[in-house]
């Protein structure tokens, strides 16, 4: 009997609790929530791109000292049964399960796909890491699901992850580096250690900067951001947000709805803007200013 994930909802919401809890120590808190059966590809020389043997996950997993450049696209097959996945990277990929070459002769782009799991679940998912050096994702899904829980590992390194859809559903785990990361709805982001950029597109997304001096950028809807450790600056978007400034000096602007700020310790800055909102500056010397 195969040993089927449980719902990838609750799975999503599991992974979203841990963005925001304290002491959160990054990749491994999160990995968590991937479940015991995904097969485990290592590469040497080359990525590594397989299906588990039971055709519901895809993991995709860069070799060591690479610096993939990877580009992401998701597509219905016929009929809404399976969702194929082509990944284009800037090295050479091993093909494994459920994977093939779409042009023989190029070893650097292999085409997957993965079936339904279940009626009231029924998106596929896709386990990504990246692992060292400055690496760049670009994620484009034209199933118009958000559903199917991707979760992508940057790792260490500068590394820079896009969405150009403004619909992913995703999980990022930034690593350690500088990291600049734009995401569409319903996503979350673990930044991790560095001075990273999280831009939270579209709605209802969970941020946690990690340590250093983040920007973080919601939008539409209601996001949850939290700079964490470091002298952060939040930008709450058009939409009633949480704001949490964490250790550090930070410096929180809530924008239009009725937003909730805390600066938390040390020496901050709070700006409520138009809307009823909650300010609590927390510990230290602080300004607090509501339009």
């Amino acid at each position: 009997m195969p040993s089927y994930p449980i719902s990838r909802r609750a799975l999503r919401a599991s992974a979203l609790a841990l963005v925001i809890g304290a002491g959160l120590t990054g990749p491994v808190a999160l990995a968590t929530t991937a479940g015991a059966a995904v097969s485990s590809a290592t590469a040497t020389a080359t990525a590594t791109a397989a299906v588990n043997e039971y055709d519901w996950q895809l993991t995709y997993t860069a070799a060591a000292h690479q610096v993939n450049k990877v580009t992401i696209a998701e597509s219905y097959t016929s009929g809404h049964e399976a969702i194929t996945y082509v990944i284009d990277d800037v090295v050479p990929i091993r093909a494994g399960h459920g994977c093939s070459y779409p042009v023989g002769a190029d070893h650097t782009r292999v085409s997957c796909t993965v079936v339904a799991l279940e009626s009231q679940d029924p998106y596929a998912a896709l386990e990504m890491s990246l692992g060292d050096g400055n690496d760049t994702v670009t994620s484009r899904n034209a199933t118009g699901q958000v559903y199917y829980l991707n979760r992508i590992d940057l790792g260490s390194g500068n590394d820079r992850l896009t969405d150009n859809t403004g619909l992913d559903g995703n999980e990022v785990v930034g690593g350690t580096g500088n990291d600049t990361i734009t995401v569409g709805k319903l996503a979350s982001v673990l930044a991790g250690d560095g001075n990273d950029t999280v831009n939270a597109g579209g709605g209802d997304n969970i941020v946690n900067g990690g340590k250093g001096n983040d920007v973080l950028h919601g939008a539409a809807a209601g996001q949850i951001l939290n700079g964490d450790d470091g002298n952060d600056t939040i930008y709450g978007g058009t939409g009633d947000d949480s704001l949490y400034g964490g250790t550090g000096n930070d410096v929180l602007y809530g924008n239009s709805g009725a937003d909730k700020l805390y600066g938390n310790s040390g020496n901050d800055k709070l700006y409520g803007g138009p809307g009823r909102d909650t300010l609590s500056g927390g510990p230290g010397r602080n300004i607090v200013h509501q339009d």
